[in-house]
């Protein structure tokens, strides 16, 4: 049953958004703690990249509920979003073309033969933006994802509008099937029909973010419990996914730094979107603040971050990479707490900044 007070729908979506971009914000202000770390990364450091893993999928799984089922037709549908989100992607991504980064800090970006060409790197990263994500706005990787469940929303649509609950129950259990994939494949790399010529596993088609959007609107109607069985199932749940995280991410670390930090990939495995363990933290978080009443008084103030989050996430990198060079590990204060102080800085400037660009005429395109 759908929630029946607007007010209250939008309350607590504006709080898991404003929420969801801090945390992103919150894990940017953490890479060098683990990516410059020396044989180890820091204790509590290592706590924050397990218990802020909710941040994407909680954005995927709003977007499920706000969205879905669609009330316009796909033409509309499609204008609409693409016009608030691919536009100003593509601006911000030439824009962070030519920003200047601190030194070799900006690290990240999928290797290809086009990287090996002798292209000078403004070149290279403005003819790979249709292509895919680079060092120069590794942060926009899941632009191109939530992009991808946009086109796929007018296909699902008119299913979710019909469907019973045990269909897309139905769903979501294939889909936690497929999450527990990751770890199978460290002992069989290729599965379900998988090999060097087919990366399609039987279980592809109910896997990947689309999971998320099914969830979000799934909690959103069906979750009718009370206000505190929500909570407790919710904590239960955190619980539950940030320990098999944490313990999971622990041992992925000690991989990593005994092949020189050689192979990025071991160091996700356990804390990929696409765990069991980081849905059931993800979820756990929702159903709490789902069932949240903050202060009225605080209410404006999240209903603002909420409004401002694209914008936010959009000039958020470039801060956090000249923000981080100044200061992260040259405060004196502790790694855990250094890294509180460093993300609230950029969340702020950011959200600063962001403020002053939407008084410009034409904002809508830089912030969506």
């Amino acid at each position: 049953m759908v929630q029946s007070a607007p007010s209250a729908r939008i309350d607590y979506l504006d709080t898991l958004r404003a929420l969801a971009c801090f945390m992103v914000v919150f894990v940017h202000a953490g890479d060098p703690y683990v990516f410059m770390s020396g044989d180890q990364v820091p204790f509590l450091s290592s706590v924050y990249v397990s218990i802020m893993r909710p941040c994407v999928p909680l954005f995927i799984m709003i977007s499920g509920v706000l969205l879905l089922p669609l009330k316009m037709a796909p033409g509309p549908f499609f204008k609409r979003r693409f016009s608030r989100v691919l536009i100003p992607f593509l601006l911000w991504s030439l824009i962070y073309v030519f920003l200047p980064i601190p030194g070799e800090v900006a690290v990240g970006g999928p290797a290809n033969a086009l990287a090996n060409q002798g292209l000078a790197p403004w070149i290279y990263n403005m003819l790979m933006i249709p292509i895919n994500f680079t060092a120069s706005n590794v942060h926009f990787w899941f632009i191109y994802t939530i992009l991808g469940l946009y086109l796929f929303m007018p296909i699902i649509s008119p299913w979710l509008a019909q469907a019973r609950k045990k269909d897309v129950q139905w769903f979501l259990g294939i889909w936690s099937v497929t999450l527990f994939f990751p770890y199978v494949r460290i002992w069989f790399p290729e599965i379900l029909g998988q090999c060097d010529w087919n990366d399609f596993d039987m279980l592809h088609y109910f896997s990947g973010g689309l999971g998320y959007v099914i969830l979000g609107w799934f909690l959103h109607r069906y979750n009718t419990f009370s206000p505190r069985k929500s909570i407790l199932i919710g904590l239960a749940l955190m619980t539950v996914g940030f320990l098999v995280t944490w313990f999971g991410f622990q041992a992925d670390v000690k991989t990593w730094l005994s092949h020189d930090k050689a192979i990025g990939r071991e160091l996700e495995r356990s804390v990929g979107f696409l765990t069991i363990n980081v849905v059931l933290l993800t979820a756990g978080l929702y159903m709490i603040v789902q069932k949240l009443r903050l202060p009225q008084i605080i209410r404006p103030l999240i209903s603002e971050l909420s409004r401002m989050s694209y914008g936010i996430f959009l000039v958020h990198y470039i801060f956090i990479l000249w923000i981080t060079a100044a200061l992260a590990m040259k405060t004196g204060l502790p790694a855990g707490v250094e890294q509180i102080v460093l993300a609230v800085i950029v969340f702020s400037v950011s959200y600063a900044t962001a403020k002053v660009i939407s008084f410009l005429p034409g904002s809508r395109y830089l912030l969506g």
